[in-house]
């Protein structure tokens, strides 16, 4: 049996702290310009009292956090696989909110690796749960890609 099964743990060996700075880059970058990501005044009057990150910004960070280094890269090369495709993402929850100098940390860990129609073709699916330096989750889902065994 591979090392690639489910429950899997996929190493996420790096954390993150957002500052101001990436606050507005990645705002910008995206697009993500609604007054509560932007508007410092009017974030005051919100229930985070300051501004925060937008949700599909947790996401890009989070799924940062478990591809850096190549981590699911090396996981999958143990057993031959290589990555093909990134195909999709399911069930993204934003559990709390992201603020200026939150620490993120990933956790995440295999869900499935099963053939597709196609004998050369397998898809990889993994569940990421990131949480910040207070232990809150801010961010669940999984992802699936298409992996190819190496010959």
């Amino acid at each position: 049996m591979g090392k690639v099964t489910a429950g899997t743990k996929i190493p996420c060996r790096v954390s993150r702290t957002l500052d101001v700075g990436d606050f507005s880059i990645l705002h910008q970058l995206t697009w993500f310009n609604m007054a509560i990501h932007s508007n410092s005044e009017y974030a005051k009057g919100t229930w985070f009292k300051e501004r925060s990150l937008a949700g599909p910004i947790i996401f890009a960070v989070a799924d940062g956090l478990v591809h850096q280094a190549d981590n699911i890269t090396e996981l999958l090369a143990q057993d031959g696989y290589e990555i093909y495709a990134y195909i999709g993402v399911d069930n993204v929850k934003i559990t709390a909110p992201v603020l200026f100098g939150d620490t993120l940390k990933a956790d995440a860990e295999v869900v499935d690796l099963r053939p597709t129609k196609n004998p050369e073709r397998f898809l990889f699916i993994y569940q990421n749960k990131t949480y910040n330096q207070r232990n809150q989750q801010v961010i669940e889902y999984r992802t699936t890609m298409m992996v190819t065994k190496k010959d």
